[in-house]
This record gives structure tokens, C-alpha cells and sequence, in this order.
């Protein structure tokens, strides 16, 4: 049964002419090329492979493989496939990247997604799901990056996936070669993004090596399948996979410089106080073009409640006209409060929301709230009184708000969900909750020190349009 899914030649399910005889989009990579696309690994140890068996993957691990013998590259590497659990044959052929891995002396991890599935949107939670186990493995294994296959056809397909959806700027720039925060956190290294899958498939031929066959890529039930079925007749209209992939190269490019100047514009203008709000100015934020005012807005968001936000984009540009037209107030978007006054505006996390977890029994490091890094430990020497220490949020924390110093220049609503220290009922510190325990504070036995998360280094502010998502 499994035989069927296999094809060691592309001549067994369609008459096309010897290799020799055809252009070289259909001819197989040569050791040179595979020496090229590779030689950026030079510059890791630890990398995993994720192979799924498909033609694209296979061609990966050969090629990897090759290339790590024929340049005598000395990291460690290991394969990681993973089981959706959608088709009988599946975990056939997760022992089929197994063997192959085994053969080329690779250990092969298989990865099992045994959630329920979706109704609707099987794709993309089988992709987010792919993600997730991969990230897990990789974590547990301490790799560096993650090894993709994906190649030029793929990354036309994404282009006009997201062309339909209305993306902007971010979704159009599509795949990255090297994706530093890809998703779930991982690095992620497209090698053979500027390869067509026919030479990937040209490559194996060459060395009379089979490959599987999903059946749902050809299936028209799914979108990028349809995409994939009008690939010939937009090439034919001069929209070759290659003509997309440069367009999307340089909307990436124009992406980058983007995101560099609105960093920039945020470390500038972007007051950040470390108990958890920032502020800006209005007249400042009013100077600034349409794209950067809406950037900045969702940059201010996510600052404020530690967690990334893609709004509609009718919310943020309703957001954007409240400020435009220099309305004092308040707005809640996406977990935060937006306060204009005196031509400042004011952001600060919304607690009704979701408010800030307490955590109790500290002790070792950890994270709070998605914003803070807090380290407890037991002072040297200290008796052990019994008491046992706690981290949250100040407006239920048991403070006596009458010895707060609270900052100036802020209002007083912007630190309720400042973060805040107590042992037993009796808190660490009570200047906490407006101007932070930075390191070495010792109270009741322990040695306290939190941090404040740091802006990322690369900053988008990304917005979805009404088609996205829908």
C-alpha cells in the first residue's frame, strides 16, 4: 500500500524526456549549488532537519547530508519529522524518514500531533501544531536553527495566498531564507528558497532516490492547491513563481527599512516606565505618516500587555482618528488603556481584561505576566522563618497605597498592574509598584531582584486588513 505513495521516478507518472534533454529548471543541483545554498551552516553546531517525506524535504536531507560529508562540516544534526495523524499512511511514512535518516547516520525524531482536529482550518492548525511539537523537540535538544525545504514554488504560493487576503506590506514580503523569530520562536533556514521544486525533484531522480507522495497536495479542496493548479497559466501571463518571489524580495526589503526607522522612532519618542506604562506625545505621534502613527499605536499595545497584537485594521485606524482629532479620553484596544491628556497619551495594561496572575511559593527564576523576569532566592546565611514570598499585580497586592510614591507625570490607574513583592501579608518594598526592585533587595530571608522584559530588538507593529483571518 505504501509503494503506491512512492515515486522513484517522475517518469513512472508522466512521460517526460531524459534529464540531458531538457532546460535547467528541470536538471538536478549540481555539488557546487548544493555547496552554495549550504555554506551559511558553517556558521551553526547544532541544527535539526524537518523532513516530511515529500520530494522537497527528502532532496534537504540528501543534499544536507552530502554536503556535510563533502565539506567535513563537524556540527551535529538531527532529523525531526512530524505525524499529523490525518492520513492512514502517515506514520508509514514518518518510518520511511526514519530508515532514510538512519541511512545517512541521523537520528530521526517523530513527532506526533494527537490533538483533535478542526472542523475548518485544518491547514493552518496543522501547521501551527507542526510548529509547536517542533519548537518543543528542538528546545529539549538545544538546536540553534530548524532546516526547511521549502523552495521557490512555495514561496510564489504564499505570495498569492496572502495577495487574497489583502495582506500589506509584512505578509506580501512573504518567506524569509533566514527567519531569526519565526513562528513559535524558532530560527528558521530556508536554503533552497530560490529553487524550483523541479530541480529539487530532478535531484533525487538523479540518484534513484524515491520520495512520498501526499494526495492532498493535488486535492482542489484546499486553497493552495487551487493556487498551485493556475501556477502555469499566471506563468504563461508573465507571473512566473521567479517573477513573484523577486517582488516579494524586495517588498521584504521595503519592510526592513520600515521597521528599522519605526524602532528607531519608538526608542526616541516612546517614554517606557519600568513598572509598566508608557507614554508619548501626541504632537509627536501626529507628525508622524499614517503607517508609522499606526505602527506605533500596536508597538505601545504590546508593550504594555507583554504579548504580540495584530489588530483589523479598522480598529487601529479608528484609534488613529480619535488621536488625529485630539480628543481627550480614554479607548481600550486589545487588552490596554489609551488616555489622552494635555496632549500626551498615555498606555497602560487594561486589568478587566486579564489580569495579572499572583504567583506564590517563589523561589528560582521565572516570568511574570509575559513582561517581567523575577529571580528569588534564599539569603545565605538567613534563618527560615516560614513565610513565603509572592509576586503580583499592585491592585491586589496588600499595599497601603498612602506610603506609594507615586511618579509624577503619571496617572495613578496606569499602575494597577505594576508588579509587586510581599511575604506572608506584608510587602517588599512598597516603592515597587511605581519605580521597580531592580537587584539585591533583601527582605524577610530572600534576595529579590526583577527585570523588566527589554523592547526586542526588531520591532513590526503589524496589522491585519478585514480580509485576513476571515
Amino acid at each position: 500500500m505504501l509503494r503506491r505513495r512512492f515515486c522513484h521516478k517522475r517518469g513512472m507518472n508522466a512521460k517526460v524526456p531524459s534529464v540531458r534533454n531538457l532546460p535547467d529548471l528541470y536538471s538536478g543541483l549540481t555539488d557546487r549549488e548544493i555547496d552554495q545554498l549550504f555554506h551559511s551552516l558553517n556558521n551553526f553546531s547544532k541544527i535539526a532537519l524537518a523532513v516530511s517525506g515529500g520530494g522537497d524535504s527528502v532532496c534537504l536531507l540528501i543534499a544536507f547530508c552530502e554536503w556535510r560529508s563533502r565539506r567535513n562540516w563537524e556540527g551535529a544534526c538531527e532529523v525531526v519529522v512530524v505525524d499529523h495523524k490525518l492520513r492512514p499512511e502517515s506514520s508509514q511514512e514518518a518510518c520511511f524518514v526514519r530508515e532514510l535518516s538512519e541511512q545517512y547516520g541521523l537520528h530521526c525524531h517523530i513527532l506526533k500531533w494527537t490533538e483533535d482536529k478542526p472542523a475548518t482550518g485544518l491547514q493552518e492548525a496543522a501547521r501551527e501544531a507542526r510548529y509547536q511539537l517542533i519548537a518543543k523537540q528542538t528546545a529539549e535538544s538545544d538546536f540553534e536553527a530548524v532546516l526547511l525545504a521549502h523552495h521557490l514554488d512555495d514561496q510564489a504560493e504564499t505570495f498569492l495566498d496572502r495577495l487574497t487576503r489583502g495582506s500589506g506590506l509584512n505578509g506580501l514580503g512573504a518567506m524569509a531564507s533566514d527567519e531569526l523569530e519565526g513562528p513559535a520562536g524558532l530560527r528558521l533556514l530556508r536554503p533552497f528558497l530560490g529553487v524550483p521544486k523541479s530541480r529539487l525533484l530532478a535531484t533525487l531522480e538523479d540518484r534513484g532516490q524515491k520520495w512520498c507522495e501526499d494526495p492532498s497536495n493535488k486535492s482542489l479542496k484546499y486553497k493552495r492547491s487551487r493556487l498551485r493548479s493556475i501556477s502555469s497559466t499566471l506563468a504563461e501571463e508573465g507571473l512566473s513563481p521567479s517573477r513573484i518571489a523577486t517582488t516579494a524580495r524586495q517588498l521584504r526589503r521595503a519592510r526592513e527599512a520600515l521597521e528599522t526607522v519605526l524602532a528607531e522612532l519608538f526608542r526616541q519618542h516612546v517614554e517606557d516606565h519600568p513598572a509598566g506604562p508608557v507614554k508619548t506625545s501626541a504632537l509627536m505621534l501626529r507628525a508622524q505618516s499614517e503607517e508609522f502613527r499606526l505602527r506605533l499605536l500596536i508597538l505601545m499595545i504590546e508593550r504594555v500587555t507583554g504579548r504580540v497584537y495584530q489588530p483589523k485594521l479598522r480598529k487601529i485606524e479608528a484609534l488613529d482618528h480619535w488621536i488625529l482629532n485630539n480628543k481627550a479620553g480614554r479607548q481600550t484596544l486589545g487588552g490596554a488603556v489609551l488616555e489622552m491628556k494635555r496632549d500626551t497619551l498615555f498606555v497602560w495594561k487594561e486589568i478587566g481584561r486579564s489580569p495579572p496572575l499572583v504567583l506564590e511559593n517563589l523561589c528560582g527564576e521565572g516570568k511574570w505576566d509575559a513582561r517581567y523576569l523575577f529571580d528569588v532566592q534564599a539569603a545565605e546565611g538567613a534563618p527560615s522563618n516560614g513565610m513565603t514570598i509572592s509576586l503580583g499585580p499592585l491592585f491586589n497586592a496588600p499595599v497601603d497605597r498612602r506610603q506609594i510614591s507615586w511618579p509624577n507625570g503619571w496617572p495613578k490607574e496606569a499602575f494597577e498592574s505594576a508588579p509587586v513583592f510581599w511575604i506572608g501579608n506584608g510587602p517588599v518594598g512598597v516603592r515597587s509598584a511605581a519605580s521597580l526592585i531592580w537587584h539585591d533587595v533583601l527582605r524577610g530571608g530572600y534576595e529579590i531582584s526583577l527585570q523588566r522584559i527589554p523592547v526586542p530588538a526588531k520591532l513590526a507593529g503589524n496589522y491585519r486588513t478585514d480580509l485576513e483571518g476571515s
